[in-house]
């Protein structure tokens, strides 16, 4: 008589994954078991197997309330991850029992999507025609969040922050800087705008801090080449959002050059370039989980590594 397989030690399964992560999602049992359609104290005794297979408290339990313990929080992220993994496995496996295209999960900055990274995706698809493409937009946190979760395949952000060592990141480009005026500014008939020239201008700048660290390095760093103050009227995260503020006359927008395939009344765009009248660039890169990109996601980011840093083609061409 064959005896049933068992998990290894230290290993947990997936109904005890979702079971945690309702929890943590609740942080109440009796509410985490109506959702699970389970009684309380089962619950209760799954999740203590579990810590004893983690070998730490993974929530912190008092008369009143439930929190997760530090070790909680990274647990709760690798569980999400892990169940995305697993239902992502099983519809991979009834696709190709169906016939079905692989899909390849993308979430961009939106400067990225008006034109770097669709002139990108038509050539890899002229040669991977089993691909189907499903495409959102977002800041370069929404990215990284969602690439660290599991809920996308590739992200496309600019660099900066906070370390994440569960993410690849490979080099996919530059972008350069341009200046969005409203059509009765000064700078509207110029061609070309030196940073030196924005001194005393009231800025609207594209994402705050929070939203993409590595853009805002960026922008801070074009604007201590005015060397003059400049005054820094409001962020928004949305391109549109930023560009009707231009329109309003509430000031000028330092934004990605790409921005200019988005036509709006009202609004010039105008070169900007430094004190030495060079190009003024920040880097775009891929980024995939460490330990769990999809096929499809491996393959784009080897195809675009193959075919060289896009960067030195696109550098100065928005």
């Amino acid at each position: 008589m064959n005896t049933p397989e068992r998990h290894p030690p230290g290993l947990a399964d997936l109904r005890q994954l979702r079971q945690f992560i309702v929890v943590a999602e609740e942080l109440n049992f009796r509410r985490a078991a109506i959702r699970l359609c389970m009684t309380q104290p089962p619950l209760s005794t799954a999740i203590r197997r579990l810590e004893e297979t983690v070998g730490t408290p993974l929530f912190q339990r008092t008369r009143s309330s439930v929190s997760l313990t530090p070790a909680g929080v990274v647990f709760l992220r690798e569980a999400r991850y892990l169940l995305r993994q697993a239902e992502m496995s099983v519809a991979a496996a009834r696709a190709a029992t169906e016939g079905a295209r692989e899909i390849l999960r993308i979430k961009s900055i939106d400067s990225a999507m008006l034109n770097l990274l669709p002139e990108w995706l038509e050539r890899f698809c002229a040669v991977e025609a089993g691909i189907r493409v499903s495409l959102t937009t977002g800041s370069s946190q929404d990215v990284i969040s969602a690439v660290e979760g599991g809920s996308i395949d590739v992200g496309v952000c600019v660099p900066g922050g906070a370390s994440h060592p569960q993410l690849r990141t490979f080099p996919f480009g530059r972008e350069r800087f341009c200046l969005a005026v409203h059509r009765a500014h000064r700078f509207a008939g110029l061609g070309r705008v030196g940073l030196p020239d924005l001194a005393g201008e009231q800025l609207v700048t594209h994402y705050p801090h929070a939203a993409s660290p590595g853009y805002h390095a960026a922008v801070s760093v074009a604007l201590q080449q005015t060397g003059a103050h400049v005054h820094v009227h409001q962020s928004e995260t949305h391109l549109l959002a930023t560009l009707g503020l231009v329109r309003l006359g509430v000031g000028v927008a330092l934004i990605p050059d790409s921005t200019r395939r988005i036509a709006m009344d009202g609004v010039v765009y105008v070169e900007v370039v430094s004190g030495q009248g060079e190009a003024v660039t920040y880097p775009i890169v891929l980024a995939m989980h460490h330990g769990g990109a999809s096929a499809a996601a491996m393959r784009f980011c080897e195809f675009v590594r193959q075919d060289g840093d896009p960067g030195a083609r696109r550098q100065g061409s928005g």
